[in-house]
């Protein structure tokens, strides 16, 4: 009797297409919307239920956000959000009681959706 082997992805559960050696992606349930969150480790999960579309969108949208916390701009704990912005390297400590981690307004997010903008036009 003949079996198929799993694959790494399959195996492990992530994400083989969006995944890449140091930031793996898993496609989880997240919240309503909620496309994709990153840890500090670059692991980024992205919704399952989006169309393949949107996932490629959120996978992006998160790999920035990972450029900002390998650059040092951005890094996070349970308690606080560190912001740097690049011109001014006095560093911004928001306590997560005083976000929303969803929201557009956060200047971590103004600064990716701008470049994703940025990166939308050249194409």
């Amino acid at each position: 009797m003949a079996f198929k082997m799993k694959t790494k992805a399959e195996l492990l559960g992530y994400n083989a297409e969006h995944s890449k050696q140091k930031s793996v992606v898993f496609e989880r349930d997240l919240p309503k919307n909620v496309m994709g969150t990153i840890d500090m480790d670059g692991t980024i999960e992205i919704n399952k239920n989006l169309s393949a579309r949107q996932k490629a969108k959120a996978v992006m949208h998160e790999r920035l956000h990972l450029k900002q916390i390998r650059d040092g701009v951005l890094r996070f704990d349970t308690n606080n959000y560190y912001y740097t912005p690049v011109k001014n390297k006095r560093t911004m400590v928001i306590p997560n009681k005083m976000i929303d981690t969803r929201s557009r307004n956060l200047p971590w997010e103004v600064s990716v959706i701008k470049t994703m903008k940025k990166n939308n036009r050249k194409k």
